[in-house]
């Protein structure tokens, strides 16, 4: 049986949203089993910070920034990356936000428009904008995978997520169940991965009203 290493070797991972929190952890671990990993981030100081930090103990690493919501800078994105590597072998769509109201859950008559609006962009239609323009890429590799991190939000009332999140949430874990069937009979497997409350730097902002406008997965 092939050992991790072996499966990893030569395989490109692009990970949304992860220059912190739950995106970072999923880019470290693919990092030590050997897999050549790309960073997003729609901030690309930070991002390239990390990249530069990474880098000094994982040579595999590479960092591309881009806002996942805007259709042409998603778009863009695997422009780059075909340029660079001219195949993808596993998509990680991670990048995500969870406004608050002061620092609070905001119930859904207190809810306001923008934070609704913004957070299914960057959830959910950025999944898919990522999603759609990494399809051909995937194709060309004979390994093909897509994992989805959704969120138990989704999938239950946690009486933690407000709507906006958990209807995002849920909207991904549907949009995969479809692209599954589609992209399966290619060989292209998708999946979801439905977390509980994870302490990273979104969670821990709660308390921070001005912070929650740039808080990512």
């Amino acid at each position: 049986m092939a050992t991790q290493q072996e499966q990893a070797n030569g395989k490109i991972v692009h990970v949304t949203g992860s220059s912190r929190g739950i995106g970072l952890a999923i880019a470290k671990k693919l990092l030590s089993d050997g897999y050549q990993v790309i960073l997003n981030g729609s901030n690309n100081t930070p991002l390239q910070e990390v990249r530069q930090e990474l880098a000094k103990q994982c040579p595999n690493i590479d960092a591309l920034s881009a806002n996942v919501a805007d259709e042409h800078s998603a778009a863009q994105l695997f422009v780059e990356i075909e340029k660079k590597y001219k195949r993808l072998d596993v998509l990680v769509n991670n990048a995500g936000i969870s406004p608050r109201v002061n620092a609070n859950k905001s119930i859904v008559e207190e809810t306001p428009t923008e934070h609704w609006l913004k957070t299914i962009a960057i959830n959910l239609t950025g999944a898919f904008f990522v999603s759609r323009a990494a399809i051909a890429l995937l194709k060309r590799s004979q390994f093909g995978r897509v994992i989805q991190i959704a969120s138990h939000a989704g999938q239950t009332n946690t009486g933690f997520a407000s709507a906006h999140y958990a209807s995002s949430k849920a909207g991904l874990i549907g949009f995969s169940r479809v692209l599954a069937g589609e992209l399966g009979p290619q060989g292209i497997t998708v999946n979801c991965v439905s977390p509980g409350k994870i302490q990273t730097q979104m969670a821990s902002t709660y308390q921070n009203a001005a912070a929650f406008e740039q808080i990512y997965n």
